[in-house]
């Protein structure tokens, strides 16, 4: 465990203070919101329950190892004039690198048969191509409608910086294009396209990035993360603990003060307006604006104030809209280098048949040691700098499908002291995840040196998710059709943020702190972003 920085613990003197707003969280989405916070000129105070920062950013460390737990690609970072590229060296004061996959970024295996996701839209069209000759006019169709449909999403999810009364009116036209492909299935958008389920399940292959299968995914989600990954994948330079460590510095320099293993326990309200926060340890703290980065759910029953009644609406539909996936991790640290082990910059999706959705509803009761899905990544690999601090070591994590149904018998147990059995349950997922390894990097046998497997009540403990889940609420056509998933709660001057306002992933977290800043702030805060300022430094892509 890594011990708290000591301007970064807790005491009695932040109480001394005035707060212009306080974030729960220290995930992305609730960085972000605290960084524009700061550069609008707000005292900001960020309470989170880890010991360190930064949420699904966070890195952690094993005897000269360490792997990063969230961050394993982004999207739309390579251009410097992109608008992703842009927020984030507009919140880290241009001081964020970002290391490119090369051409190849994912490597698609459904049974014996392996397709390769290329950088650059036409050249991905072209592989696709050479894969299905036949079903070229489907793959450019399809791809048409990927562009289509991500493009309008930035209406829909700008829809929901806006306060209630706006979006019953305006909000309308914002959302009117989005709706008819929100509410359908992945999967039945692609099946009128093509017939081919085996071209099915390659468009679908990387929908292990939004936790979900194609016959239940919402397809504006699916679009919008293959648009997102189409001219390639960037990883950051120094890891992924670079992101939260980059804009904390702009926050910290700005005033800002996060305060780490410290966990709220309410909203405190004033008749039906947020006015601050219980600590868990008795303490109070007041400000103008209080921002939660905890997730919905734990956001409306955990936080939520007693003395204030949820919606009903609200609370059937927490009720029935389900937790997205979870999964067990097996975190391999191998005692030589990347260039000497050969290991690649792409990511691996390596499926044992291309019927997704069944085997995922076969299983999902019933604990499984043969996964339907495998993703494995080489973080080392991706990251330049890896080399020079961490010479002849390198790192990789292999990742499954693990339902929480399957480890809640342990739930009760303490962490690090549970029973044998349990122990065992993580032995022989290490066991089946190594061997999935060792099927496409063979020449790593004999140089693991560390395997740790996390399950989904690791990441329960960590992140206080409440059934291990990674990615917020399941991405379904139900949940996008959500109206009250938007930065404005019922109640003044409580705001949400991080991805259960957006969608999936790095890109969706870092936008839900753009739409949580303009419903905090007020203002358009892109603009000065398009703006060309002559102290710009040139930014490096590597």
């Amino acid at each position: 465990m890594e011990s708290v920085a000591k301007n970064r613990k807790y005491s009695k003197e932040l109480l001394e203070h005035k707060y212009d707003a306080i974030v729960i969280g220290s995930g992305l989405g609730g960085l972000t919101t605290a960084s524009f916070l700061a550069r609008n000129g707000k005292k900001v105070i960020i309470f989170e329950k880890h010991n360190v920062p930064g949420g699904f950013t966070h890195t952690f460390k094993r005897k000269g190892y360490e792997w990063d737990v969230g961050v394993h690609y982004v999207g739309q970072v390579g251009d410097p004039k992109s608008l992703m590229r842009k927020l984030f060296d507009h919140i880290t004061d241009n001081q964020l690198q970002w290391a490119s996959m090369g051409n190849l970024y994912d490597r698609i295996k459904i049974g014996p048969n392996t397709y390769d996701f290329v950088k650059g839209e036409n050249n991905l069209i072209q592989e696709l191509i050479l894969k299905f000759p036949q079903e070229e006019p489907a793959i450019r169709k399809y791809f048409r409608l990927v562009k289509s449909v991500s493009g309008a999403s930035g209406f829909f999810f700008g829809e929901r910086s806006m306060p209630w009364f706006l979006s019953y009116t305006v909000g309308f036209f914002m959302r009117w294009f989005t709706n008819k492909w929100l509410g359908q299935t992945t999967y039945d958008v692609l099946r009128k396209i093509t017939a081919n389920e085996e071209l099915i399940a390659v468009l679908c292959g990387q929908c292990g990035d939004y936790g979900l299968t194609p016959k239940k995914s919402s397809f504006m989600i699916h679009a919008g993360l293959v648009s997102h990954y189409l001219e390639g994948g960037h990883y950051p330079v120094g890891g992924a603990q670079a992101i939260y460590q980059n804009i904390l510095k702009g926050i910290e320099s700005r005033g800002g003060r996060l305060v780490l293993a410290t966990e709220v326990q309410s909203v405190l309200v004033d008749g039906k307006k947020a006015i601050g926060v219980l600590l868990k340890n008795g303490d109070s703290f007041f400000a103008k604006k209080i921002i939660s980065n905890a997730g919905a759910r734990n956001t409306f029953t955990r936080l939520w104030p007693s003395s204030v009644r949820l919606p009903v609406k609200i609370k059937k539909q927490l009720e029935e809209i389900r937790p997205s996936t979870s999964h067990v991790c097996l975190y391999v640290g191998l005692k030589a280098s990347d260039e000497q082990l050969q290991l690649p910059k792409n990511n691996f999706w390596i499926y044992s048949k291309s019927d997704f959705d069944a085997h995922f509803d076969e299983k999902e009761h019933t604990p499984s040691f043969d996964p339907i899905l495998t993703y494995i990544s080489f973080p080392s690999a991706k990251d330049p700098e890896w080399s020079q601090n961490h010479p002849n070591r390198s790192t990789v994590q292999v990742i499954a499908p693990c339902p929480y149904a399957w480890v809640e018998k342990w739930r009760a147990q303490t962490w690090l002291k549970r029973d044998d059995e349990y122990l065992a349950f993580k032995d022989k997922w290490r066991d089946v995840l190594l061997e999935k390894l060792l099927s496409v990097t063979p020449q790593v046998k004999d140089f693991v040196d560390h395997c740790e497997v996390s399950t989904p009540l690791t990441t329960q403990h960590f992140s206080n998710h409440q059934r291990g889940e990674i990615y917020g609420l399941e991405h379904t056509p139900a949940r996008m059709k959500v109206k009250w998933l938007r930065a404005h709660t019922p109640i003044k001057n409580l705001y949400l943020t991080g991805q259960d306002i957006v969608m999936v992933g790095v890109g969706g977290a870092l936008f839900s702190g753009v739409i949580t800043s303009v419903a905090v702030l007020r203002k358009n805060i892109l603009s000065p972003l398009f703006k060309t300022r002559r102290d710009d430094r040139p930014h490096q892509n590597l």
